[in-house]
């Protein structure tokens, strides 16, 4: 992402700090400038708008951009009444994606196309993100512009990024969607007993997953099922066998949740000398296969969460909450395991973390990628179809929904391509 801003002298505005920021702003995703439009008949290729407010509004959502998962922001929130292009900006825990999307405006007619996309590292987000507040408060201390709310607030993010503590604190209240700076107290303890039991990514998931109606009863159920029986959520050799499977097949930097999902479902299929023909029809072959003893029994109920992953000396433990009796009810108990067991096979480090509902976060894509393949691999799937078997026969025949069979279908090229790196 570059992006150029040409700033006008002679503007006017009543507000001082849009006065003095408007500027023709240009901006390139993988070199293709998404700030590119249609007004009327002509064809633009900047947009001239006060480029405070663009600032303000990232100044003010830091802590929810870095945080929060399943969420898009896009500039168009923070337009102050300009036509802006529809920039969306997500988080995943590990890549940051900026997109452009179309977007229309009427009355002055004016079209942005869909445009580029770009990914980077979170470390280079933070640094273009902060280069472009930092030019926009430059430019207002130059024109004599002090003490705007965006170079308030933007000295408190600065300040809170120097402290691992306080950061930590501002990104777990930015997973609930909380300013930090204005947070009440029952948050801020609800925030305080998570990290009692989470840490890092493992820790915004579960917050942004919980929110902040269920983090504290979630909290609270989380730290009770430790205490069952050891047998009732123990799965014997999981946690060693994850270790030699990351041995073989570890990280890649800037590898895709999903790939990373894959890889080690094939890999851990390859361990336990599965081939792609086997299959898994009750949740208690699944759980016997990967360790689960004959005391293996659901946690007490609850929502908000399907299982709670956790670790007692050297042995991997997977909590479930039931999931009920129906057919739909039995299949989501056999992904919501193997979704356990991916979190364990995908991040081996012995820790807390939660497998919840959250599509657009790291830790959960690789886990579900990974429940799709080790439960229904692709390449059968797609030999089943060409011996004319209909979704509904196929996922049948591998106890998963109908929802998981299309999507390794739709997805087959890249678990292949993920494979093949």
């Amino acid at each position: 992402m570059r992006y150029s801003a040409d700033w006008q002298d002679d503007a006017v505005n009543a507000a001082a700090e849009e006065r003095a920021t408007v500027a023709d702003l240009r901006l390139w995703l993988n070199e293709q400038n998404v700030c590119m439009h249609l007004r009327g008949q002509k064809t633009s290729d900047h947009v001239t708008i006060p480029l405070y407010a663009l600032a303000e509004g990232l100044a003010l959502d830091w802590w929810t951009l870095f945080g929060a998962r399943d969420n898009a922001l896009s500039l168009i929130q923070y337009r102050s009444g300009f036509a802006v292009p529809d920039i969306r900006l997500t988080f995943d825990g590990a890549a940051f994606e900026i997109a452009a999307e179309q977007r229309i405006y009427a009355n002055p007619d004016v079209r942005f196309w869909a445009g580029s996309s770009e990914v980077m590292t979170r470390s280079d987000a933070e640094d273009r993100l902060s280069a472009f507040i930092e030019t926009v408060l430059d430019r207002l201390g130059a024109r004599g512009v002090t003490g705007s709310t965006a170079a308030l607030r933007w000295a408190r993010v600065k300040a809170s990024r120097e402290d691992p503590d306080e950061a930590s604190f501002c990104e777990a209240a930015g997973a609930l969607r909380l300013d930090p700076y204005q947070i009440d107290e029952a948050a801020a303890h609800a925030i305080e007993q998570g990290a009692e039991l989470f840490e890092g990514e493992a820790l915004t998931e579960f917050l942004a997953g919980a929110g902040t109606a269920n983090a504290p009863r979630l909290i609270e159920w989380a730290a009770a099922v430790e205490s069952r029986a050891h047998g009732q959520s123990v799965i014997e050799g999981l946690q060693q066998r994850a270790a030699a499977i990351a041995a073989a097949t570890p990280e890649r930097m800037g590898e895709e949740s999903w790939a990373r999902g894959y890889r080690r479902a094939r890999a851990l299929r390859r361990d336990m000398d599965f081939d792609q023909t086997k299959r898994f029809d009750s949740f208690a072959q699944l759980s016997r296969a990967m360790g689960a003893t004959a005391q293996f029994a659901d946690a007490p109920e609850t929502y908000g969460i399907h299982l709670l992953r956790s670790h007692a000396g050297d042995d991997a433990h997977l909590h479930m909450r039931p999931h009920g009796k129906s057919e739909e009810a039995r299949a989501a108990r056999m992904f919501a395991f193997a979704r356990g067991v991916g979190d364990v096979i995908c991040f081996p480090a012995p820790q807390r973390a939660a497998v919840n509902g959250l599509r657009s976060a790291f830790r959960q894509a690789a886990g579900r990628a990974f429940a799709a393949e080790f439960l229904a691999p692709v390449t059968e799937i797609m030999s089943m179809q060409q011996d004319g078997r209909d979704i509904v026969a196929i996922a049948e025949e591998f106890a998963v929904s109908t929802l998981v069979i299309e999507r390794q279908i739709e997805n087959a090229a890249r678990i292949e391509a993920a494979s093949r790196l």
